[in-house]
Order: structure tokens, then C-alpha cells, then sequence
């Protein structure tokens, strides 16, 4: 996203200019797809580190394949929808399908926070021992990740209805305030918490049962 809005001030002052808005435009809007694919991979191997697959309403193994290909899907929408729009003439359908695109996406990701919120109330539910630790933490981060990129949705659904003449649109400084610093401290969030240097050693959930044993 850095280099869309570096493109962005090129275009601002050569707004004649064809390819820096083009550049701009597809630099800014389709970056959040590739967050998204990243949290639901980071999903499906958190649960699978658990240990309790069970407790998710979607098999891990089936996470990813199912929300990355909705992800995709709203990628690919978005794509055509900014291109069109740098051609005059086909720029109002590809307003429609730009937001066809970011609507898929909201749907996406909408479905995936009520299956990650879900894994969390069965755990709550379960009665397991849990080890606690960081994965706890990154639990909550996909939660507060999966919210910002929804809002950041919603933001652009309701600017691309407007227009090029609405209020959201002709004010750039919504799009800062509700698409780059939502985007920016989702990109720092996964920079300092990183899944990786989590998600490592073992399960942190021991059923009673074994517990019990290893006491006796």
C-alpha cells in the first residue's frame, strides 16, 4: 500500500497522467485481499496447533481453501472493477463491480469472524486444561484484524456508491482516517506478533483425563 499512495501524490501532481493513477488506484484498494488470505491461513494453523480441530465449524484444512478462494474471488473482482475505471467509458460498470468485489469480501470476511468468534466461545465452553501463552493473544488479534478490515469494507462500499462526486470520495482525508491507518496497524500487528514465532512447540491443550493420569 506504500507504493499506492507514493503513486497517489505522483498522480496529484500530474493528474493528466494515466499510469500513476491507474498504479495508485490498484495499489490501494487490493492490498487488504492479501491481509485477509494471511489471517485465515494464520486461522487454520492456530487451530490445528490447539489441538482441537473439532471445535471449529470449518475443518482447518478446509479454512483456507475456502475463504482464500472467496478472497480471491473479491481480489480478481476488484482488480477488473479498477481497471475499468480508467477507461471513461466503462468507468460506471466498473464501479459496480469494484464494489460487487468489496462486497464478496465483506461477505468473506464477515462469515470467517463468526467462525474464529466461535472457536473462541467452545474453548470457553470446553472443559480442557489450556496451557496459556501467546497463541491466546494472536486468537484476540485475528478477532481485532478481521474487524478492521470489515470496517475498512464497509468504508469503501459506502464511498464507491456515492461517486466520484460524493462527500467520501471528493474528502481524501476519510480514506485516511478509514483505509490507510486501519491497514497500517494491521500490517504492524502481524509485524510484532507474528504468527510464525508463535504458533511453534506443542499443543497447548491437555484433556483431564490425561492430566489426571500424569498426577496419579
Amino acid at each position: 500500500m506504500t507504493l499506492g499512495y507514493i503513486f497517489r501524490l505522483i498522480s496529484a501532481r500530474n493528474p493528466e497522467s494515466l499510469v500513476p493513477y491507474i498504479c495508485q488506484s490498484t495499489l490501494i484498494i487490493l492490498p487488504p485481499s492479501l491481509y485477509a488470505a494471511t489471517v485465515y491461513m494464520t486461522y487454520g494453523r492456530l487451530v490445528t496447533f490447539i489441538g482441537k480441530p473439532e471445535l471449529s465449524i470449518i475443518a482447518p484444512q478446509k479454512v483456507t481453501k475456502i475463504f482464500v478462494w472467496g478472497d480471491t474471488l473479491a481480489f480478481l473482482l476488484q482488480l477488473s472493477g479498477g481497471g475499468m475505471q480508467t477507461i471513461s467509458s466503462m468507468r460506471n460498470i466498473g464501479q459496480k463491480v469494484l464494489i460487487t468485489g468489496l462486497i464478496v469480501q465483506l461477505i468473506f470476511f464477515g462469515f470467517f469472524l463468526y467462525v474464529s468468534v466461535t472457536v473462541q466461545i467452545r474453548l470457553r465452553k470446553t472443559r480442557l486444561n489450556i496451557v496459556g501463552g501467546p497463541w491466546r493473544r494472536l486468537l484476540q488479534i485475528l478477532f481485532l484484524v478481521a474487524a478492521l478490515v470489515i470496517g475498512r469494507c464497509v468504508f469503501r462500499i459506502i464511498e464507491y456508491v456515492g461517486g466520484t462526486d460524493g462527500y467520501l470520495y471528493s474528502h481524501e482525508v476519510y480514506m485516511y482516517i478509514f483505509d490507510m491507518i486501519p491497514m497500517f496497524f494491521v500490517q504492524a500487528i502481524f509485524h510484532f506478533l507474528h504468527p510464525g514465532k508463535i504458533l511453534v512447540g506443542k499443543s497447548p491443550v491437555v484433556d483431564n483425563h490425561v492430566d489426571l493420569q500424569m498426577r496419579d
